[in-house]
């Protein structure tokens, strides 16, 4: 059965008010821990920088960019998530224009951005590779794409790590959906989004794999201890030529 953008995009609509809640400000655990100082390390001053944020969630990337005097643009397609994300822009207002879209049918944004994010949702979408082009045409010449994955290397759980002390790797060249909490995500190799960066005309500029702070075991749980050893999350920076 082939799985698309609509199948995935109707699945994550599933969400409830509290999932969505959950997030926070900050994000989660993953996010506060390893991925937000990774993303930040690699925007650098983001003042008066026109940002998309592309697969915004409920928004908590845009309205921390947008606090830090970034002007910003989230683009979500799940109604649950886009709404609560707008309704939160109503009652503290940032200046955020939020849109809702599918990423890898979007129209309309080229050349407009002086940096596009995209964090943690490549790799849930089907048609990604349109997705990112999406993404590398909304940016202006010379502008930056920051995009943050599952490690496609090391995708084994936690979990796992906890149960036999090490991370296995299996099936690496082969492309398929995996099931997950809201609908799929997507193994593909890492060199599939890499050449399709070079494909498109970018360039190259940084890889970050997020390393956790041993002492952040001993406070938080074992359950976070793979990320002190082998990393679960890949940041790939690339710059519009």
């Amino acid at each position: 059965m082939e799985i698309t953008n609509a199948d995935v995009i109707a699945q994550w609509n599933s969400a409830t008010q509290s999932d969505i809640e959950r997030h926070g400000d900050e994000g989660d655990f993953a996010r506060q821990h390893l991925l937000n100082p990774a993303l930040f390390a690699l925007l650098g001053d983001v003042r008066d920088k026109h940002i998309l944020d592309a697969g915004c969630g409920q928004g908590y990337l845009t309205r921390w960019l947008a606090r830090l005097g970034a002007r910003v643009t989230g683009l979500e397609p799940a109604t649950n998530w886009y709404h609560y994300a707008l309704e939160r822009e109503q009652r503290e207002p940032l200046g955020i224009t939020y849109l809702q879209a599918d990423l890898s049918t979007c129209a309309g944004l080229e050349g407009q951005f002086d940096c596009v994010i995209s964090n943690m949702v490549l790799m849930d979408i089907p048609a990604y590779q349109a997705a990112m082009r999406t993404c590398i045409q909304a940016l202006k010449s010379g502008g930056d794409f920051i995009f943050s994955l599952t490690h496609p290397c090391f995708e084994e759980s936690s979990t796992e790590w906890e149960r036999k002390g090490y991370v296995e790797v299996r099936a690496y060249f082969q492309e398929r959906a995996i099931q997950s909490g809201y609908g799929y995500w997507f193994h593909r190799p890492l060199s599939s989004y890499l050449n399709l960066l070079i494909h498109e005309g970018c360039i190259f500029k940084q890889m970050i794999e997020p390393q956790l702070d041993a002492t952040l075991v001993a406070h938080y749980g074992r359950q976070h201890e793979r990320n002190v050893h082998v990393p679960q999350f890949l940041l790939i920076h690339a710059q519009k030529a």
